[in-house]
């Protein structure tokens, strides 16, 4: 080999870790439409010992200048001015780990003709009381907020709002679901808002002129999925052209802790979609495939360490599911809810509770369930039906669970008969908990759509 050919080899400790020399990007609002001009940010830095933030400020224009000043607030105030939260601040032996959440206003509204969006990066710098600077360049797509079919540089694709100030009501303020602190897991019913605009929306003989869903789904800083969205999850919405905010979508309150899912920062990612005249899905929307066509709207950062006095003996996350019928109809169902064991020791024969919601009932008195060493043999439980039939009680479930580890996927699916009744509408929950005392709980969603 020549000198010129000299080969060179880069090891990994040439990278540097961002949250030694910069700032680990977590998530941000990366893509809304010109209608909404505001800046989302939830970084994490790693500094010496007893180093605190002193300032943050980031760059209004895009123009690589972090001129605005952001104030520090209490943790979860979840204001709307020009403010950061540190929302989070772990003590490790050689370092201090802080996680911060970043909101203000922009001026990104330009008309980004010709193009149908441009692309701004937003500087942000922290800098340290020990007089470092770290810094981080998050690059947001800004979308054209007018479509007319005669020019094609205006696509008018579908998008979902950015949440501000208090349009969308909430507590304390729409934009409240973003940065939002949850030390036990619960997410209130009014953080996750869904706003779905199509400017085509209802105009005669073009693609992609309806747009009635959307899909969202919760993902961890790590990659994967929460157990409460394992896949994309379909949204009903009600698309519109004008700016007016009546026609939101809320999800519902839910609970991560009872999920199972794990501690740590998840992104709320949301896929606008759009139909033709011919109700073929249209190109125009967005692939709910790809992490990058995904709106982030939405974060929640939730940290929960179990009290000391809680028996953790016996421990165990339930993958849920998310079914879909018609109302109307005459129909069965099996909501699966399907157990692993993280915990230590074999779990045994356990008590198991299911709880129907109104306008659903259980039909047998025991629960059907498979194992992993053996999916094609059904086991039966027997139990006992409430008068109401919407709660069925199995005294002894014989899981004999082992611990799931690396090379071991060790789970059992159970699947109480459940009815789905002509009175049933929206979106219900069937609810599992196991154990006396109980040490897992989760909750099925049925969908329950109106009869054509």
């Amino acid at each position: 080999m020549s000198e010129s050919d000299t080969l060179v080899i880069l090891s990994d400790a040439a990278v540097p870790d961002p949250e030694w020399a910069g700032i680990r990007t977590l998530g941000y609002a990366n893509r809304f439409a010109t209608w909404d001009s505001e800046f989302r940010y939830d970084g994490r830095i790693r500094v010496p010992m007893g180093v605190k933030i002193k300032e943050v400020r980031y760059s209004y224009t895009g123009d690589g200048q972090a001129g605005v000043n952001a104030a520090e607030v209490k943790r979860g105030r979840g204001g709307i001015d020009q403010e950061f939260e540190v929302i989070d601040l772990t003590f490790l032996d050689d370092a201090d780990l802080i996680t911060f959440t970043l909101r203000g206003d922009l001026n990104v509204d330009a008309d980004p003709r010709p193009a149908y969006g441009r692309t701004y990066r937003i500087r942000v710098d922290v800098i340290l009381d020990s007089g470092d600077v770290r810094t981080a360049e998050p690059e947001i797509e800004v979308l054209a907020g007018a479509w007319n079919k005669n020019d094609p540089e205006k696509v008018g694709r579908p998008f979902v709002r950015l949440p501000y100030d208090n349009n969308w009501g909430g507590s304390p303020n729409s934009q409240a679901g973003f940065g939002y602190v949850s030390d036990n897991g619960r997410i209130p019913g009014d953080k996750f808002v869904i706003d779905l605009v199509n400017l085509r929306q209802g105009e005669q003989g073009v693609a992609g002129n309806n747009s009635d869903h959307v899909y969202y789904q919760l993902v961890h800083e790590d990659g994967t999925p929460s157990h409460y969205t394992p896949e994309p999850q379909l949204q009903k919405a009600e698309g519109h052209r004008d700016s007016g905010t009546g026609r939101k979508v809320t999800l519902p309150a839910l609970d991560l802790r009872q999920f199972g899912d794990k501690p740590g920062y998840y992104r709320f990612l949301v896929w606008p979609q759009a139909l033709n005249p011919d109700g073929s899905p249209s190109a125009l929307g967005w692939d709910p495939a790809k992490h990058e066509d995904a709106f982030q709207i939405g974060s929640v950062y939730y940290r929960y360490t179990a009290p000391r006095s809680i028996d953790t003996s016996l421990r165990a996350t339930v993958k849920t599911a998310r079914l879909e019928v018609t109302a109307g109809q005459d129909r069965w169902v099996y909501p699966p809810f399907v157990v692993r064991n993280t915990g230590q020791r074999v779990i045994g024969t356990v008590k198991a509770v299911f709880t129907a919601p109104e306008g659903t009932h259980f039909t047998e008195d025991h629960v059907a369930f498979t194992r992993w060493t053996d999916e094609s043999q059904e086991i039966v439980a027997q139990g006992v039906l409430s008068a109401d039939h919407r709660t069925l009680t199995c005294p002894a479930v014989p899981l004999n669970l082992e611990p799931s580890g690396p090379g071991k996927d060790a789970w059992v699916s159970l699947y109480p008969a459940l009815r789905i009744e002509d009175t049933a509408h929206g979106q219900v929950q069937v609810g599992i908990q196991l154990g006396e005392p109980v040490f897992a709980s989760a909750h099925d969603t049925i969908v329950v759509h109106p009869a054509e």
